[in-house]
């Protein structure tokens, strides 16, 4: 994963060109000050004024503007950049993580990360990053122009300017606790959203908006009272640094006052520094302070961005499975697990342990034992998702890590738990599958899937409209409709888990039934709670703690003392 830092310097080109700009600008401001305290010193004392420096005062007025401008678009465009390249990135590995993303976030939360913590990296990328360079630069270059006039009062500003940034971390530790308490209460809040969004046509259905509209209130006056202490201890710290940056000044004034009026204790009658200089450091002593307080007001942009960036760091922590060149096979193969091992989230140790065990071609396995016990983790180690942290799946000849990966999901068949549903109708839902379907085909697989019944009793049928997640239909009739999906794929291996999970006892019965002959000559590994009408099954795994216990048919397993003592339990 790369550092917040490393991300910036990917433009380092166009943001190292802004601070050269926004230095250029600082040496004209100085030459402008210069100018402009020679003319009041020349109106003071009723001399001409030159038409030439009236002009140049004119230019650098018009010059400087425009290259803090220039500087600004380069930090603007550079932000625009790296932002885009950055959720082009984390879409990526998230389109490759698969089901591995939600061990970071839901789905809610992830897409605000994706767009509110991605910007929250604007100002940090577009004004503190070339600030922090400014902030030595600028004080520098006036520093020595002030020394050239009067080494005592540079001595001042330099040994006033560290107090700024000693209060600036100091506050803004507090700040940085406060971004990043928010970024979570964001996720959680942009999750939450999202999900009431999803069940808005059940949540009209229960009659339950006011109970919803409350819940979203509540939540919403909670993340704007957080944001009003994060803002309230962002304007503390810059009114602290404003303070201190007026003191100074104030400072460095009384000391130039007295020495015009030749009343400093140590050279009374004298004027160690006369008019002309005295006006030329007065002038540039708010601009010595101006970068440093400028530095003070983006510093709460930096922890922001700190901890935006924090919350991103995950999804590059992913253990993705990037696979290699060879061609998936498209007809039935052996697959061998080889002393497999997966690990999983800080909160559960292992998925998988030291698995060894072989499929031989068209065998159709079962995989039962307690929730939690891996059987999902079994099922979605062939998706390849993740890489093995012990061991290796062999496909044929060819380990699982050496195929095209992207071939071989498109070689099988995935239907988890709950199968993903778009916005939209029931037929383009189906056609996820095989885009160019007849309407032949999709009869025919309805009918296969035991779907017939009630898609063509739906008042317009196959043009049904679904909202997202399936919401419309019950969980029993989008378990079928998903198995009618999967039909039209034409794949030889099939990981199903808890298909029927939802249906009636009846349902359930003639479901198996059915997927008895349609899985006749295909690879199947069914995950399942449950062993009734599976007597078809070549082999049955049972598994526990995320190893594999036991091998055998199914009357083999139902003999099983953990298999009685579960299922007795209610825990299978």
């Amino acid at each position: 994963m790369q550092s917040l830092r490393q991300l910036v310097l990917s433009e380092k080109h166009r943001l190292h060109l802004a601070i050269m700009l926004g230095a250029a600008a600082s040496l004209l401001m100085i030459w402008q000050c210069w100018l402009l305290a020679t003319l009041c010193n020349l109106a003071l004392h009723q001399q001409q004024i030159p038409p030439d420096l009236l002009l140049h005062i004119l230019l650098l007025w018009l010059l400087r503007p425009l290259l803090l401008a220039a500087k600004d678009l380069l930090g603007l465009a550079a932000s625009q950049k790296l932002r885009t390249s950055l959720r082009h990135q984390l879409l990526g590995v998230i389109s490759k993580a698969g089901p591995l993303r939600q061990r970071i976030a839901a789905d809610g939360d992830l897409s605000t990360r994706l767009l509110e913590q991605v910007d929250a990296l604007d100002p940090y990328i577009s004004r503190y990053y070339p600030q922090l360079y400014l902030v030595v630069l600028c004080p520098l270059f006036i520093s020595i122009a002030v020394a050239s006039q009067s080494l005592l009062a540079a001595l001042l500003l330099l040994a006033t300017a560290p107090l700024i940034p000693l209060f600036m971390i100091l506050l803004g530790k507090k700040a940085a606790e406060a971004s990043q308490q928010q970024v979570q209460a964001l996720g959680l809040l942009g999750g939450r959203f999202l999900e009431f969004l999803r069940g808005a046509a059940l949540i009209r259905q229960l009659k339950a908006e006011p109970l919803v509209l409350n819940r979203l209130n509540n939540a919403s006056e909670d993340y704007r009272s957080r944001t009003m202490s994060v803002l309230s201890k962002a304007f503390l710290s810059g009114a602290v640094l404003e303070l201190f940056a007026s003191l100074a000044i104030a400072l460095v004034a009384l000391y130039l006052g007295l020495g015009l009026l030749g009343e400093l204790p140590w050279a009374k009658a004298q004027i160690p520094v006369s008019y002309q200089p005295a006006l030329f450091i007065l002038l540039l002593a708010p601009e010595f302070y101006a970068p440093l307080r400028q530095l003070g007001a983006d510093y709460h942009a930096k922890a922001q961005a700190e901890a935006a960036f924090a919350s991103l760091a995950p999804v590059w922590d992913l253990p993705l499975c990037t696979g290699g060149e060879i061609q998936a096979p498209t007809e039935p193969v052996s697959i061998e697990f080889q002393q497999l091992s997966l690990l999983g989230s800080e909160h559960r140790a292992a998925l998988l342990k030291d698995i060894q065990l072989q499929i031989p071609p068209q065998q159709r396995i079962g995989i039962i034992g307690p929730s939690g016990a891996g059987k999902t983790s079994l099922l979605e180690s062939l998706l390849a998702f993740q890489q093995p942290n012990q061991g290796q799946i062999c496909i044929a000849d060819h380990k699982l890590t050496e195929l095209d990966l992207t071939q071989w999901r498109q070689q099988l068949v995935y239907l988890s738990q709950q199968s993903q549903w778009l916005s939209g109708t029931v037929r383009s839902n189906l056609l996820l599958a095989k885009p160019q379907a007849t309407e032949q085909e999709l009869q025919q697989v309805l009918q296969q899937a035991l779907c017939a019944d009630f898609v063509f009793a739906l008042p317009q049928a196959l043009d049904t409209e679904l909202t997202e997640g399936g919401v419309g239909l019950s969980g029993g009739q989008l378990q079928r409709l998903a198995l009618a999906r999967a039909l039209l794929k034409q794949s030889w291996l099939w990981l199903l888990d808890e298909p029927a999970s939802m249906l009636p006892v009846e349902q359930q019965r003639q479901y198996f039934e059915q997927l008895e002959l349609l899985s006749r000559g295909k690879t199947l590994l069914l995950a399942t709670h449950q062993l009734q009408h599976l007597q078809w099954l070549d082999q049955v795994w049972l598994i526990n703690e995320g190893q594999i216990i036991a091998t055998g048919s199914v009357a083999d397993i139902q003999a099983h003392p953990l298999y009685q003592a579960s299922y007795s339990q209610e825990f299978l």
